[in-house]
Parts: structure tokens; sequence; C-alpha cells
């Protein structure tokens, strides 16, 4: 072998697996045949489009006008989209288009789909022609029969699902009990509504992380009587938003029913004093704990002995009792001129200095990489000058350990 271009195309295709820029995987395909037959199977593999606002622009119109094309060029009789893997239709494309081209990609493994008023026969279309799917995702408002979801329960690869749900209307996800997944993103288009009333939920006894927005009233009422079975038995990580608690109880009870959380998200709830004692107490697990517009948060009664990380927005809580309650936490940061919403007692508005006084807590400022202890156990690539941008800052937060991060 003379050079890289007499190298086994199983060779070659192994080396250029490793190129994620679609820019460069073309230009590999002009080199030579060897290079065309390694590199056209992975440009395919997740087809993008550069831009355009018209259905010629569109990845499902380019898509099914490859398809039509004759093949007697390529090296290989593999139709082209047995490449495809990844799948994004959600920019102006057309249920016409995508019926065509969902014909044409059986191993597909991630699908979004912005297309509205999709039909059942179009869901079992899917089902049927992708049996790979690992990841599907909805972010159009979806107003289906109540037999929308029923093909899924042949999808036995299906892992993650996320449903953007049009408020008021019905969504019924009894089948996913069939589905062996592991996370479920329910997201609402409105605002100060909640699921319809009627929404059902049942056991997906396989599912770890779920991210809800207006958990439903059918819900509610599962988790008003305890001992309360869970939905959800090895759930681990909880993301909710917008819920109007009538009882707070009831979340307590949702918390008693699913211990093995340890990462938790609340956004814009009202949390009272037996919600933050349920959850010093009753999720034995909890390692990150994140808090987002909730208001002013009630004082700390329990220590969390557990958690590793802690992120406030738009909060209000006792500093005074920060390293008292949260022994495993070390360090604060405190972005500055950020959160919009301030108390006449904001930690946000004090020195690094009264902040350490108050929490006991050692300030960091995260002025340059070396101001990043080690024992933080982040890793941060180190850019000119020794400077971190907002990547680095956001890579921070959300992967620290030992670490309070307000703002």
């Amino acid at each position: 072998m003379s050079n890289l271009g007499d190298a086994p195309i199983e060779v070659l295709f192994l080396i250029l697996n490793n190129i994620d820029q679609q820019n460069h995987l073309y230009e590999c395909t002009l080199i030579n045949k060897s290079f065309y037959a390694a590199a056209n199977p992975l440009l395919w593999r997740a087809p993008q489009m550069a831009g355009g606002t018209k259905r010629e622009d569109t990845i499902l119109f380019r898509l099914k006008q490859s398809f039509r094309l004759p093949h007697q060029h390529c090296l290989h009789s593999t139709p082209l989209g047995h490449n495809v893997r990844k799948l994004d239709a959600s920019k102006i494309c057309r249920l016409q288009d995508l019926r065509v081209v969902i014909n044409n990609v059986p191993l597909v493994e991630e699908l979004v789909i912005g297309i509205e008023k999709l039909k059942d026969k179009d869901m079992e279309r899917i089902a049927i022609k992708c049996p790979q799917l690992k990841c599907l995702c909805f972010i159009s408002p979806l107003d289906g029969s109540d037999r929308f979801f029923d093909p899924l329960r042949h999808c036995t690869n299906l892992r993650e699902l996320s449903i953007y749900h049009s408020l008021g209307s019905h969504l019924q996800l009894a089948p996913l009990q069939h589905c062996p997944l592991k996370k479920l993103r329910l997201y609402s288009y409105g605002f100060d509504n909640e699921y319809a009333k009627d929404t059902f939920f049942v056991d997906i006894p396989t599912l770890t992380h779920l991210d809800m927005d207006y958990m439903p009233q059918t819900y509610y009422r599962h988790f008003q009587a305890l001992p309360s079975r869970p939905h959800f038995p090895v759930l681990t990580d909880l993301r909710i938003r917008n819920c109007r608690f009538h009882d707070n109880s009831t979340m307590v009870s949702f918390f008693k029913s699913h211990p093995l959380i340890s990462t938790l998200s609340l956004k814009d709830m009202q949390i009272n004093q037996a919600v933050m004692t349920s959850l010093a107490t009753d999720l034995i697990h909890l390692k990150y704990l994140c808090l987002i517009d909730n208001r002013r948060l009630p004082a700390l009664t329990n220590p969390f002995h557990r958690v590793e990380k802690l992120n406030i927005r738009g909060c209000h809580i006792n500093a005074q009792h920060m390293a008292m309650y949260f022994s495993n936490l070390r360090y604060i940061h405190v972005a500055k001129g950020i959160s919009t919403r301030r108390f006449n007692d904001d930690i946000s508005q004090l020195d690094g200095s009264t902040v350490e006084t108050i929490t006991k807590l050692t300030y960091l400022d995260f002025t340059s990489y070396d101001s990043v202890p080690d024992d933080l156990k982040v890793y941060l690539p180190r850019r000119t000058g020794g400077q971190l941008v907002k990547e680095d800052l956001d890579h921070i937060r959300e992967t620290a350990l030992g670490l309070v991060w307000i703002y």
C-alpha cells in the first residue's frame, strides 16, 4: 500500500467515521473512488441542509428526489436511504414528502418531525418502516386520535420519546407501557394551563428520565392516597415545570413513591415547607438539585447529605444555612447581572467576601482557567490567554461537584 488511497474501503471507513463536519466528508468523496465509497455512507448518515425557505430546500424534498435517481454509478448496490441514521424533518417540511422518505430509510435510529396534522396511518408507517428507531421527537402540536400512539407498541428499540402537545386536546399514552422507554419528554403549547384532565398515564417500568410541563390532574390524584404505587419504579431524573399543585401533599407522596431520583429540577412552582422537607428526607439518593424561578423558598430544616450540585435561579434561599444543610458543597459562585428578579437581601447583590462570611463556603469568581479548583472535577480545554468562555461556564454549572451556582 503506497498511500492512504490504496487502503481497503473498510479501513478508510473507520478513519473517516471520526469526521463530524459534513463539508469535510463531502471533500473526501471527491478524492477518488475508494474515498467516495467510504465517505458517501457517512455523508448520508445524518443529512443536513444549509438553509432555505422553500419546499425545494428542505431535507425531505432533496432526499425524495435523490431516492429516484439511478444508482448505476455507485460502487455499492446499497440504496442511499439505507445509510440514513439520523433524520431531522423539523423545518418547513411537508407530509407527502415525509411519507415517501419514511418508506426509504429502514435503518433510521433518530427521527425529528415538525409536521402538524399527522394521521394515525402516518404513525403506523413510521413504526413499520423504521424498526430500528431509538429516538422519536415531535416538535409540532399533536392532535391525533386516541389511537395515535398505538403503533409505538411495536417499536421494540424505542428508548427516547419527545412530544409537544396542544393544551386541551386528548393525549392517550397508554401504549407507552409496552415500549422499553428510558426517556420521556412532554411539552405543552400554552401558558398557565395543564394537560387535558383525561390525559392517561400508565406504568412505564423502564423509564429513568421524565421531563414534563403541566402535570395533569389525573396524575395528581393517583398520589393523593398513601401508599401510592409508582408509575416509574426506576425513575432517576425528574424535571417538572409550571405545575400548580392544589395540594402539596401530592408532590410529597410522589417523592415518597420514587426514592431513586438523583437529579431533580423544579421550575415555576410554589415550594412549601412540606415539599422542601420531603426533598431532604424522601429522596435519599438526590445528588443534583436545580431550583428555577420558584420565588421565595422555605427555610431549610433538614440536611441534604448527598447533594453534590445545587443550581438556584430566580429564587431566594436562606444563604446562612447553605453550609449547614449541604455538607457536600464546598464552593459557591454568584453570576452577576443575570437574574432580573431581585429581593432586598438577594445574595447576588453581595461581594465575594460577604458571601463567604454568610455561607461559610469558598467564593469562586471564575475569571480564568486557573480559578477553577481541581476538586470540582471539571475538565476544561485551556484556551488562549487562559480565559473562560460561556461554553466553559455552562459546562461548570452542569457538571461541577461540590458547587452552589446562583444566577
